[in-house]
């Protein structure tokens, strides 16, 4: 059965054009690039935020990414239509490498620049992908999705391998800023992927790809926020979202706690964060190329959805049964390996038969401004248990993560019951 299955795979491969290819190996060279520079990034934000100001911190900057969200989206939406999707991609491409570029020089001196970088890495990531994956909605059909996002995703995980052996192994030789040099050698080949994806893409890079309209930041934000309501589907997208980035944070937090009181060095903790963020990623790999596409085949769209939440729901309770340093961070790498590769492939899949602007406005305020702006609910979680709970909170958190979980289960059900999107699309 398996291997008709991957023979129905490499004949559908063979089937596609030669400009077919030539876009996926863009949105895959993409892929490849963003999770790479990512992949350093993230564990050299993390250290260095726990070394300035310890993981007590972490819901105030969690909180904080609210309104840097809100602004991020609101300029986006307004400006997407008037640049185009390049003009776009390469002003936040630009800003990405120059704040890196100054993080690595300035990171030792300022009080204050880790909390901005810290929460400036937690949005940007989400606007790149977001980028990548609206040219990817607006071009790839449903029939071909359910096999090219688990490549896709899968490409990417490769690319979160390649790049978290840099921390991994060279953080304490060469100092955790250091390694922020690289942004500017990943960035400037990934401009010229962009440029490749377009290309094939039939979008183009002129201002036609996106619908016009001329709305100020907030306006252009509220109409994100419109097509969001007036759908019968979206709030259902926002809402097993934002289950999972609140379930996500509760327990990077828990696994934040236990790393700074077991490792209190700032490059060792580099180094231990990028080789866990590591298997994450192999263990993801694994997922995107083999787990991801049998998953959907055998068990079906909708039952790959309740899988998730079902799967990190056991993982949740394992926890609460041996809480120690070994199992939170394999609770850690369960819920981040889950994110990033069947949560992802299922959950873009939902976007496909949408209408172009929700792909790229409405889709923008789920994937960057809810995904990240989960993490407020957290922290106010967070915080409200240390003030009530006192010494009994990681308990509760841990209860009330299972507790979410089992509700992501129940909206995902509601989810399918009220509207299905594979049969029903909306017109264009």
């Amino acid at each position: 059965m398996i291997q008709k299955v991957f023979s129905s795979l490499k004949n559908e491969i063979f089937s596609l054009s030669m400009k077919e290819r030539l876009f996926i190996l863009s949105a895959m060279l993409c892929g490849f690039l963003i999770s790479a520079d990512y992949a350093i990034i993230r564990p050299v934000s993390n250290s260095v935020f726990i070394s300035t100001y310890s993981t007590a911190l972490f819901p105030y900057a969690w909180l904080a990414t609210v309104p840097l969200n809100l602004i991020i989206v609101a300029l986006y939406n307004k400006y997407l239509p008037r640049l185009g999707i390049f003009k776009t991609y390469l002003g936040i491409a630009s800003i990405v490498m120059l704040f890196n570029l100054l993080c690595a020089l300035f990171l030792k001196e300022s009080s204050w620049l880790p909390f901005l970088f810290y929460i400036w890495k937690e949005v940007y990531i989400m606007l790149m992908f977001q980028q990548l994956w609206s040219v990817i909605h607006a071009t790839i059909p449903l029939q071909r999705a359910k096999y090219l996002y688990g490549i896709l995703f899968g490409v990417g995980a490769i690319g979160a391998v390649f790049g978290s052996t840099l921390p991994g192994f060279f953080a304490v030789k060469v100092g955790s800023e250091t390694l922020l040099f690289s942004t500017v050698a990943t960035y400037s080949l990934l401009t010229a992927a962009f440029l490749m994806l377009l290309h094939f893409s039939g979008q183009g890079m002129s201002r036609d790809n996106v619908e016009e309209e001329k709305k100020s930041s907030w306006n252009a934000l509220k109409h994100g926020f419109d097509l969001i309501r007036r759908s019968p589907f979206l709030p259902f997208i926002l809402a097993i979202v934002t289950l999972m980035q609140v379930t996500s944070t509760l327990i990077d937090f828990q696994f934040n706690h236990h790393l700074e009181k077991v490792i209190p060095t700032k490059d060792l903790r580099t180094e231990y964060t990028a080789r866990v963020l590591g298997v994450v990623h192999l263990a993801t790999l694994t997922l995107q190329f083999f787990g991801s596409f049998l998953l959907v085949h055998f068990l079906g769209f909708k039952r790959s959805h309740l899988l998730v939440p079902l799967i990190l729901c056991v993982n949740a309770a394992g926890f609460l049964l041996f809480p120690a340093f070994a199992m939170i961070s394999f609770s850690y790498i369960t819920v981040k390996c889950f994110d990033f590769s069947l949560f992802g492939v299922v959950k873009e899949m939902l976007y496909i038969p949408l209408k172009k602007d929700e792909k790229f406005r409405a889709k923008a305020i789920i994937d960057v401004f809810a995904y990240r702006s989960s993490k407020a609910i957290a922290s106010l979680l967070i915080l409200g248990l240390q003030f009530w709970a006192g010494m009994q909170a990681h308990l509760i958190l841990s209860w009330t993560a299972v507790a979410i979980l089992l509700l992501w289960c129940y909206t995902v059900v509601r989810m399918f019951r009220t509207y299905d999107p594979i049969l029903q699309p909306e017109p264009r």
